[in-house]
């Protein structure tokens, strides 16, 4: 599995010509093996449109519900471990 930064994350989630083609590859591939996204990228992404730093197509919640739907995504809880 590998976890995404939530940068990543929005980045692939929107197709944006900042993620390397490489990169792309590379999680396209671990869909099959999974993409986890920590909860607190949940809370970051959040904090991001409310500061005006981020703009997304949909709101906040309705952006989650489907980027956290796209294959292989696994939402990985928050624990001090």
């Amino acid at each position: 599995m590998i976890v995404l930064d939530t940068h990543i994350w929005v980045w692939w989630v929107h197709g944006d010509a900042a993620l390397s083609a490489s990169t792309r590859a590379l999680l396209d591939s671990a869909e099959q093996t999974g993409l986890g996204v920590s909860a607190i990228s949940c809370w970051e992404v959040a904090k991001l449109v409310e500061r005006r730093r981020l703009s997304l197509p949909c709101p906040v919640f309705d952006w989650m519900r489907q980027a956290l739907a796209y294959p292989g995504v696994r939402l990985l809880d928050l624990s001090p471990a």
